[in-house]
């Protein structure tokens, strides 16, 4: 396949189905209950319009700035669990498709890698999300091993005090402990490509946590061990005790009611990052871009706020920064190109992001991403 021929994300994303097994498409695409929240995702960035001036005579600037560093784009890289049963080694593969891009890329605890091999592969354009875990021992040895890899940004996940209830999982029998069906088993025969790269590399792994289950003998025990972890009664005065932990940078991740903006600000925090986990966890959630502009509202100008939720091309990129996002991060998009072309494909992902922003910018007049804001959009 010609990736160039690829005009847009939707389009990796039908090559990439056709790629994967069913089971590891569904995990991929899918979210909480009936999806409504993942819809609703895609459907209110839709509704967003961009209001365009002409004659501006403008060559559009579309770095950006976050925690003094510079970006090629205000775009990074969102972190996915277990993302290696998507396309093994995936965080290796996006940490160097990050790090040629000049973006962020975000690891997080369940990721398939270990931090110090992604943190090498991308030197200082890593960050780190954190589940907070029952045993303070494991978080503070996860901030250490972090912060010795030169990773200075992490991302703490409040939006997990219960696993969410994904129905395509469900359908597909994948739960832990896994244990795929005949059918299963002849659909990954059917994937070749799928196939040769997981028996080149070997089954996905929980890498970021395995030197804490030393007694788990199989992936299923090490992921039981990792979902035990989670804490589901964190507070604030945990969050609080974390970010004393942490040297570096502290984005609070998850967050959708201003009023948990507000106090993850009062606490000590360097930003919120607004995000419904993908439309993965509460299905009745509102939309991440309804959230930002509220989040933005209560918190004022001068708040580093970032996002994730719903982006699938440069104009969404551009509508989500002119409702007041510093920072937009994604994740499916390049999880597609993986499954379409493995970091060729990622790759593609991203130049079709950065073309269309740029041309986004250019096309409403809009000089850089410094002055995006909802000027640009019709209201």
């Amino acid at each position: 396949m010609d990736l160039a021929r690829l005009a847009s994300l939707d389009d990796l994303a039908r090559l990439a189905r056709r790629r994967l097994p069913g089971f590891a498409w569904d995990f991929l695409e899918g979210g909480a209950g009936a999806e409504a929240g993942l819809r609703r995702n895609r459907d209110r960035l839709a509704a967003v319009l961009l209001k365009p001036r002409f004659a501006t005579g403008v060559t559009p600037d579309a770095s950006a700035r976050l925690f003094d560093q510079g970006y090629a784009l205000p775009l990074g890289v969102a972190p996915v669990g277990m993302g290696g049963l998507v396309w093994p080694k995936s965080d290796l593969s996006l940490a160097r498709m990050a790090a040629a891009g000049k973006m962020p890329f975000t690891l997080g605890s369940a990721g398939s890698c270990t931090i110090e091999e992604v943190a090498e592969a991308a030197p200082g354009q890593v960050w780190f999300q954190l589940y907070a875990l029952k045993d303070p021992a494991i978080n503070a040895n996860l901030l250490d091993r972090a912060w010795k890899a030169g990773i200075r940004v992490l991302a703490l996940t409040l939006d997990m005090p219960a696993p969410g209830k994904r129905d395509r999982d469900l359908r597909n029998r994948f739960v832990l402990p896994f244990r795929p069906s005949l059918a299963q088993a002849l659909g990954v025969l059917a994937k070749p490509a799928w196939a040769r790269a997981l028996l080149a590399c070997g089954r996905p792994r929980f890498a970021v946590m395995a030197p804490y289950a030393p007694k788990a003998r199989t992936v299923d025990e090490l992921g039981l061990f990792v979902r035990e972890q989670i804490d589901p009664d964190l507070t604030w005065e945990k969050v609080k005790t974390l970010r004393a932990q942490w040297p570096g940078r502290f984005l609070v991740k998850g967050l959708l009611a201003p009023e948990d903006g507000t106090q993850a600000l009062k606490i000590g925090a360097d930003g919120v990052w607004v995000s419904n986990h993908g439309g993965r966890q509460l299905e009745s959630a509102p939309a991440a871009i309804d959230a930002l502009a509220a989040m933005r509202a209560t918190l004022g100008a001068e708040a580093t706020i970032v996002m994730d939720g719903g982006v699938r091309s440069g104009e969404d990129l551009a509508k989500a920064v002119a409702l007041g996002a510093d920072f937009v991060l994604t994740a499916r998009g390049f999880y597609y190109g993986l499954a379409a072309g493995g970091q060729a494909g990622a790759e593609r992902a991203f130049a079709l992001m950065a073309e269309d922003y740029r041309r986004t910018l250019k096309q409403i007049g809009c000089p850089s991403t410094a002055e995006l804001d909802r000027r640009w959009i019709w209201e």
